[in-house]
């Protein structure tokens, strides 16, 4: 027993000979700790004072941009109750319904085309027919085909509602300050229930509808396309791929005694279907009766025709367009203004020589050809023949629009810079014939254009 106590109390002896140093060392270590912890301390004291003098400015910042926005907040007040004010003064159908109940849009170019020319023309800025005898060489700039329109729509149920106003700047000429003219005016109402649609107003020839991809603005008039822009109403009724098409359509009277009665119009058109996508066949026709004055007093009862066909095809990058047309009387509700009616005319033998018509056939074929997204390219023909027989007596009065044939061949190309602009230019070649004389020119055209 003894043996075994006296080495625990050697080393108990031991354990307290070493823990006074031991301990003295431990504080030593412990004070130094103790200053680290007390310079944390108030390294962190410091940074919470600064801290809290950041967020006292911040707090001073936030008051004065509160009291900004609640300012701009009293101010956009004020002007909501003038608004409200004004708005008030509206009737029921004022603004506010127009805005949150039709659909709009506004749409337009600037188009300025260069021309220079290799003959003298019967028109200024777009070409009909090479005028009479004449040859010169001229340059014309020319940016009346700038346009502007307003697309209005609004649904109701199965009624859709539309209506359209477009202008542009070939008004009266007065040097460079051009007259703005309508070119479009109409209202269009279409039944889904009833897949028919009635338009009122002035629009484009319901009939012959096809256009030339020409750059010059006549789009081949008097060379085989017929085409203008005149107050109709019409009626259209679809049925799966077929459009049957009624109406009627003539020109804003000048005055009251004109007594002119107008066109009945009638169409029928195939489109996509076996022509494929985006093809069209149509054949429209339309009939007039009504009585002509010449500048002598005679006066006769004539009879005023038209049949036309229309083709359309697409194949690929290519567009193929057939419009031939036949018809008597054909004047200016088609842009043949002088070219339907001889008012010396003899064809019966009437000693009074009575004012006539004027048969007379014509068409026009193109093909244009898109390349790429931005180029393209297109080619075009077109024939206007009157009868000679019916235009008898005419000789000699025959103005720079009227003719006895005229025939146009044009080529062209558009490139897009842009999504908005666009340049092309088009070489047209034009042979007008007056009886035993025989006209021909050429203009070439450089036109821009800027849609949106």
């Amino acid at each position: 027993m003894k043996a075994k106590v006296l080495p625990l109390i050697g080393i108990l002896s031991i354990f307290f000979l070493v823990l006074p140093s031991f301990v003295f060392a431990s504080d030593a270590a412990i004070l130094e700790r103790l200053q680290k912890m007390e310079n944390e301390i108030n390294r962190l004291k410091s940074e919470n004072a600064q801290l809290r003098n950041m967020l006292e400015n911040d707090k001073k910042d936030l008051e004065a941009e509160n009291a900004s926005l609640k300012e701009m907040v009293q101010t956009d007040r004020r002007e909501i109750e003038e608004i409200k004010k004004s708005a008030g003064k509206l009737s029921s159908k004022g603004l506010r319904t127009v805005l949150g109940k039709y659909d709009m849009e506004l749409y337009g170019r600037v188009k300025v085309d260069i021309n220079y020319d290799f003959a003298d023309f019967d028109n200024n800025d777009w070409v009909r027919a090479v005028g009479v005898g004449g040859e010169n060489d001229s340059t014309n700039f020319n940016p009346r085909d700038t346009r502007f329109g307003l697309k209005v729509r609004r649904r109701d149920d199965q009624w859709l509602s539309e209506a359209r106003i477009e202008t542009d700047f070939y008004g009266s000429t007065q040097g460079n300050n051009l007259d703005l003219r309508m070119r479009l005016a109409y209202v269009k109402i279409t039944n889904d229930d009833w897949k028919a649609s009635l338009t009122i107003g002035q629009d484009y020839v319901p009939i012959a509808r096809l256009m030339a991809p020409t750059i010059d603005f006549g789009f081949m008039c008097n060379a085989g396309n017929l085409w203008w822009r005149v107050p109709q109403i019409t009626l259209r009724k679809n049925v799966g791929n077929f459009e049957f098409l009624v109406g009627a359509m003539r020109h804003r009277r000048r005055a009251t005694n004109e007594g002119a009665r107008p066109w009945a119009l009638g169409r029928i058109a195939y489109t996509n279907g076996f022509l494929g996508k985006g093809g069209l066949l149509a054949i429209g026709g339309g009939f007039v009766n009504g009585e002509v004055t010449n500048n002598f007093g005679r006066d006769n009862d004539v009879d005023k025709w038209l049949l036309a066909l229309e083709l359309k095809l697409k194949f690929g990058k290519f567009t193929f367009q057939m419009e031939p047309w036949i018809g008597e009387g054909i004047d200016s509700e088609f842009l043949r203004y002088d070219m339907g009616i001889n008012p010396r005319h003899n064809r019966i033998q009437d000693l009074n020589r009575r004012p006539d018509t004027i048969r007379s056939r014509g068409g026009f074929v193109s093909l244009a050809y898109k390349a790429t997204p931005r180029l393209s390219f297109a080619m075009a023909y077109g024939i206007d023949d009157p009868d000679g027989d019916d235009m008898e007596g005419m000789k000699g009065t025959l103005n720079g629009h009227m003719f006895t044939r005229n025939e146009m061949f044009l080529i062209n190309t558009w490139y897009s810079v842009t999504s908005a602009v666009k340049m092309g230019f088009e070489i047209m070649y034009v042979e007008t014939e007056r009886f035993s004389s025989i006209d021909n020119g050429v203009r070439t055209t450089f036109s821009t254009i800027y849609s949106f």
